[in-house]
């Protein structure tokens, strides 16, 4: 019996990737509006270019921000995590297509201790990691990370928290499904 490989096509625009990357800016704003210190609004439009990048080049697939404290081996806060979804993933929320969803729910600040810190952290997509060092350099440059090869990993520690849904932000062929931690005690 012979083998057959299908592979999935589909078409996402630079407006797909701009409604998508606008919803995750919204989310980083509001944290910046509740931690101003640990977050500033420039540092989230930082952030945003890199997002847009990424998505585009279907070069990720999560992406998160953390608040937490490095001398409580790395204590989680407050976190936000976005899985990305492609293709036919992103129908299963959005059948139409259509824009869905709105980022930026307002924040309700918790106490953070003065050594609390920001980290945004990805894990590559499978495209990312089959391209050419040269490739992934073209894609990583002009934003905060560095290529796979060279990226660590940011181990965190979730302990008395509550996670809750981010919801569903999709446009196209293009979405992602958030999720919040907070710390509760």
């Amino acid at each position: 019996m012979q083998s057959q490989v299908i592979s999935e096509t589909y078409n996402i625009t630079q407006a797909d990737v701009l409604y998508v990357a606008q919803q995750v800016l919204a989310d980083l704003r509001s944290l910046s509006n509740a931690y101003p210190r640990i977050l500033s609004l420039d540092r989230a439009m930082d952030y945003f270019n890199s997002i847009s990048n990424f998505l585009h080049n279907n070069a990720i697939s999560e992406l998160g921000f953390t608040i937490h404290d490095p001398l409580a081996n790395n204590l989680v806060y407050h976190e936000y995590q976005y899985a990305i979804l492609y293709g036919d993933a992103v129908r299963a929320f959005n059948p139409k297509g259509a824009a869905v969803g709105r980022g930026g729910k307002p924040v309700t600040p918790i106490r953070l201790p003065s050594s609390a810190e920001f980290t945004a952290w990805v894990i590559w997509s499978p495209t990312m990691l089959s391209l050419s060092e040269w490739e992934q350099q073209n894609i990583v440059s002009a934003t905060q990370w560095d290529i796979p090869s060279r990226s660590s990993s940011f181990n965190r520690r979730f302990v008395g928290g509550t996670w809750g849904e981010l919801g569903f932000y999709g446009r196209g062929y293009l979405g992602t499904k958030g999720k919040e931690f907070r710390i509760t005690s």
